[in-house]
Formats: structure tokens, sequence, C-alpha cells
């Protein structure tokens, strides 16, 4: 038999590779000898639509976005008289990621078996880290700490997939502890120096050397709610982190201090909604997360108003507010689940999830639950808040969850 993809010989056994370009990805059948339809269809995804132009020819389409590879075991002959034992296709997109941009009805329908990719999808070459705008439009790739290989700073666009490397900064000025968008939608990026400009990436600029007022490379890096300030921490002698203003670079120094709780560690960062104060894990040595704790400090003044002990490994915060105090289990294995704590910065606690990460939505009536599992594993819980809401519904997705769009749509890669 012959097959081909998009017009080119595909050679069963052997593997096909594209380059994406937004567009279908068509593979056609031919036959030796006229077919039972029945025993070629019987292996197929229903999903895919398949259009046969007479009993010898079929054409499947696919998107780009989503898996394409099947094997289709016992062809039969219409007349019973000859068989085609198996043959298989598998189309691969190397270096490549697909950016699957969901409606939250969307990803209670995958529950249920609905599609696990999205109607919104886009598959973009890249090899770096990826962050998504909040308007879903764009995507920053860039090089992340501790990252294997050096990748530019590339501003990706997510209905074209064109990506164009940003003049500045180069990959020279990574490693980066982090790169989104402000809220008045300009870029801001943190590696070896701060850098901020438009939301597409043009005109940006160096405001602060980050090394210098972190006191080494920053490992991690959160800008306040109203996006005029930025945290960061990077592995020092005295465990400081430095508050860098966004719009003219000047830099203040909190003493903390904030010091891992491990030699390989970070230490994360979250703001309080009113920008007053800042929450970090801390620990007296680097021998494990039992003896770390959360410590919450006044920005202005550098004192510290509260530490939260106990085994506290990551901290972050909701959109609504809420302080998320991420404790160790205490149990090994890659399924051992973390405690997530929900609590005021005043440290009154509210309410506790289980499972490895948690992301409220912009208005507050969703969180989604990452699920701890071993490699290749990749599960999410969904609660939604209001009286009445839906129950937590659980689903498995292929992918790391990225965000939620200021939309409400949730962002997984």
């Amino acid at each position: 038999m012959r097959i081909t993809v998009n017009g080119m010989p595909y050679v069963d056994g052997s593997g096909f590779t594209l380059v994406p370009t937004g567009s279908a990805v068509v593979v056609v059948l031919s036959f030796p000898f006229a077919v039972d339809r029945s025993s070629v269809e019987r292996w197929l995804s229903k999903s895919t639509p398949i259009a046969w132009t007479d009993d010898r020819t079929a054409q499947l389409t696919f998107k780009e976005t989503e898996p394409i590879g099947f094997k289709v075991a016992e062809t039969r002959a219409a007349t019973g008289d000859a068989v085609i034992d198996w043959f298989t296709v598998n189309v691969d997109f190397p270096a490549t990621r697909v950016v699957n941009i969901f409606a939250t009805g969307e990803v209670y329908a995958i529950a249920t078996g609905g599609s696990r990719t999205a109607a919104d999808s886009h598959r973009v070459s890249a090899a770096g880290a990826l962050t998504v705008s909040p308007d879903g439009v764009r995507a920053i790739q860039y090089q992340a700490v501790a990252a294997a290989t050096s990748v530019a700073p590339t501003m990706i666009q997510l209905f074209t997939g064109v990506g164009i490397p940003l003049v500045q900064p180069t990959a020279a000025e990574g490693p980066f502890a982090f790169a989104d968008w402000l809220p008045d939608g300009r870029l801001v990026m943190v590696g070896r120096g701060v850098w901020v400009g438009n939301g597409d990436g043009t005109g940006m600029r160096k405001i602060a050397d980050a090394i210098g007022v972190a006191g080494g490379l920053p490992w991690s890096a959160v800008p306040n709610v109203a996006g005029d300030r930025v945290a960061i921490w990077a592995y020092n002698t005295d465990g400081h982190i430095a508050v860098v203003d966004l719009n003219d670079g000047t830099a203040t120094r909190v003493a903390g201090p904030f010091r891992r709780y491990a030699a390989d560690g970070t230490v994360s960062l979250a703001w309080s909604r009113d920008g007053t104060m800042l929450a970090g894990i801390d620990s007296d040595s680097e021998t494990g997360a039992a003896n770390a704790r959360v410590r919450i400090v006044d920005v202005a003044t550098g004192r510290t108003v509260r530490t939260i002990e106990g085994g506290a490994v990551r901290v972050s915060s909701f959109t609504n507010g809420e302080l998320v105090v991420t404790r160790d289990p205490g149990d090994q294995g890659a399924g051992a689940r973390p405690l997530g704590i929900v609590m005021g910065f005043d440290g009154v606690e509210h309410r506790r999830y289980q499972g490895c990460g948690w992301t409220m939505s912009p208005d507050a009536r969703y969180i989604l639950q990452s699920e701890c599992g071993g490699a290749g594993y990749s599960g999410f819980t969904i609660f939604e808040l209001i009286p009445n809401g839906r129950p937590p519904t659980g689903f498995g997705l292929s992918g790391q969850f990225g965000r939620f769009l200021s939309s409400g749509r949730l962002v997984f890669y």
C-alpha cells in the first residue's frame, strides 16, 4: 500500500516529521485492493474525520495540534481473499509545543470524554520556557533558571506561529527567573538584569542590575498586584531580597532573612494584595523542609510581622488576596501529595487542599489544582467556589498548566 502525509510519501515504520504551519495535516491511505472499510475504521479515533474516495482510497484529516499516530491491523479485502497484516502512521513535530486554551466548560467536559485538544489550540516552535500573555494572543519563550540549553528570548504570535527574537534582552542576559506581562500591558523579564518594555517585546530596556541588587543570579521573582514593583530572590550570604520599582529601577533591600531549606532549593515569594507585605520561605539550615518556615515582612520597614513554622516549602497568593502555604507531606515517592493551606496574611487559616499546586481564576470563582504523579503523569482537579457550584472534578491532560487568562480561560502546554 501507499501512504502520503501532506502529499509526501510516508515509509511505514520510519516516522515522519513536519514543521508547524497552522494548517491541517492530511494523511492519504491508498490500498492495493478494494477493502472492507470497517476493518480500517475500527482502529481509528472517532474524532478523526475519514473520507473515502472509493474502496481503495481513504483520506484522514488531523489538526496539527492533536497527536497524529495510529496503527491498523488486519485490513481485509472487500472480497475476503486478502489481508494487510498491519501498518502504522506516526507524525511528529520536533522542538514544538502545543498551547491549548480551554474554556471552563471544555475542561469539565474532558472528565466525561470530551476532547483533550482545545478548540483554540496552537502548535508553536518553542524549546525553552514559555509564558502565554494574559490575552492569549502571544507568548514569550526564554531560558529558565537551570535550563540545559541557551534559548534566545523570542516573542511568538500564537495565531500564526511566527517567532521573532527580541532585540533586547539577548540570551546572554539569561537565564531568566521571570517573564510575564504587567497589568498595564508591559512585558517584564528578570534575568541578570530587570528588563521592561512594550507588550509586543519591542522597546525593552534594562532598568536595574538584578545580580547587583539581589546579591546573586536571581532564582525567583514576583511582581506585586499593582504591577509597579518586583521582588527578587537570589542565593546570597545574608538572605536579603530586593524590591525593584518597575517605573524608575530604584531598588530597596529587604533584610528578611529569606534562606533556602535545601542546597538545590529556591525561595518562593508572595505579595499581599495591597502590596504592603511580602511572604517568603526561610530556614536556618539547608538540611530539608522539616524546619522551614514562612516569614512575612512589612515591605516599607523590613520588619518581620509574623512567622509560620512547620515544613513550609512554597508560598503563593490567590487573586482574592489569600496566601497559600505549601507544606511538605513528609511522604516519599512521586505520588506524595503536599498540603496547601489557604490563609490570610494575618496567619488565620481559611481552608486546606491536598495536591501539587493551586491557581485561582481572575474572578475568584475557580481553583485549579495540579495533581501529583510519576514521570509522564499529568492530572488536574477543578474546584468551583460559588454556592451550589459543581463538585470537584478531576481530569487528565498532557502537559502542564500555564495560567488563567484574563478572560477566565485556562492555558495548558
